[in-house]
């Protein structure tokens, strides 16, 4: 059963519910209120007639007071209704179907015919039933036209959601004017969404980087084979210089996938901790002499402080910068790493760069060498500026033409 059913189906109900119990309510409100005006009338009736007092006892009375039922403990004085002697107060039926109220006044029973009261109880308690039953009708209508007024809103969403095609970034879901339950959970779908667009933005930028990336190398594995299977049998020389190559081009495509993963992998939310920044850079300075053996490793640092940051974006990014200045060097094969004034730095003292290409470095793919005669595929850069961005630092860079660059880590 739909939810728009199941509102109407409620709503009906409690509202049949409600009639009902203001109509039981009319009903015993004015019941009451016609026997108290009864009660009332033979008191005054009575009251006028001296009963108690001695007055006109003994004797038949006429007129008016003639329809009135009256006796006196074990003595009935007046009996038109056929009563017999009574003995407490309440409504009694007679055998010819009338009704009588009898009350007590000190030591006597009164009473009178109250059938019309009776009958127009009857009816009313009948009409009561009958506009409850007939209220079933109207509470359905009322029921389902508030659900779809109430579901409106959702099923708007439902449509808005519908129309979403992920693969068109921009299309959220409409939020609501009122900043209700319904505006939280267009927004939270919206925040959802995001998520999802930025995961298959992250899937379509690496499987365009792997076809991007992976033709070249694969090409020129594809052609040191097929020289392989021409000349390598008869010419050693050219068999150890193929291999030499197909086993270069083949860890530099196990690098470069791995740099495509770590792009595609960056985490949204990243646990920082506290780091020491000097041990933390005689760590960097260690393990990179240890790689790159002929070149001259310095740490530049004025103190160590104890900073907030996450430990292993920070390495990978410097190690990336690391790399970047290895490749970018030179005649002088020295490198600097240090930090300060809030901001780690990797300085080389290479080739440089040209101030109207900085603001394109961290560009996916893009190689200041056009000639792809420097090792690396373009994605170093734009991986570390990634990685930066999602512990919210940023990487600032300062570079003069054949004197070096120098890259700030921002903390």
């Amino acid at each position: 059963m739909k939810i728009a059913w199941k509102i109407t189906l409620i709503y009906a109900f409690i509202l049949f519910f409600l009639i009902i119990i203001l109509s039981f309510i009319f009903y015993v409100q004015t019941q009451n209120v016609l026997m108290d005006e009864n009660k009332k009338d033979l008191y005054r009736t009575f009251m006028g007639l001296g009963i108690g007092r001695g007055f006109m006892m003994g004797r038949m009375m006429g007129g008016r007071i003639s329809s009135f039922y009256i006796s006196e403990k074990e003595n009935i004085i007046q009996d038109p209704f056929n009563l017999g002697l009574v003995e407490k107060e309440g409504i009694y039926q007679t055998s010819e179907g009338s009704y009588v109220l009898v009350i007590k006044r000190n030591d006597y029973f009164i009473g009178k015919d109250i059938t019309s009261t009776i009958i127009s109880l009857n009816r009313l308690r009948r009409t009561s039933i009958f506009i409850s039953l007939l209220g079933i009708v109207p509470s359905l209508f009322i029921g389902y036209f508030l659900s779809q007024r109430m579901l409106y809103p959702i099923r708007k969403i439902i449509r808005d959601a519908n129309l979403i095609d992920i693969k068109k970034p921009g299309n959220r879901i409409e939020l609501p004017s009122a900043r209700d339950e319904l505006w939280e959970l267009a927004n939270t779908l919206n925040v959802l969404l995001d998520r999802i667009e930025k995961a298959y933005k992250r899937e379509e930028e690496f499987s365009s980087d792997i076809s991007h990336e992976l033709k070249t190398p694969l090409t020129s594995i594809l052609g040191y084979i097929r020289m392989l299977k021409r000349w390598g049998k008869e010419d050693k020389k050219v068999l150890e210089e193929s291999l030499d190559i197909l086993e270069s081009t083949t860890l530099d495509m196990i690098n470069m996938v791995d740099t495509l993963l770590e792009i595609s992998r960056v985490p949204e939310d990243i646990e920082k901790e506290d780091v020491d920044v000097g041990e933390f850079l005689r760590e960097i300075w260690e393990k990179y002499k240890g790689i790159y053996p002929n070149f001259e490793f310095k740490i530049r640092i004025n103190d160590g402080p104890i900073i907030k940051t996450s430990k292993k974006v920070i390495e990978i990014i410097l190690g990336i910068l690391i790399d970047n200045a290895v490749k970018n060097s030179l005649d002088k094969k020295e490198i600097e790493i240090g930090y300060k004034e809030g901001k780690f730095f990797v300085r080389d003292f290479g080739r440089g760069i040209p101030e109207e290409e900085i603001p394109k470095i961290f560009e996916r793919f893009y190689k200041l060498d056009k000639s792809r005669s420097s090792k690396g595929y373009g994605l170093g850069l734009s991986l570390a500026k990634k990685l930066a961005e999602s512990i919210g630092s940023d990487i600032i860079v300062e570079s003069k033409e054949g004197e070096g660059s120098v890259f700030y880590i921002k903390v």
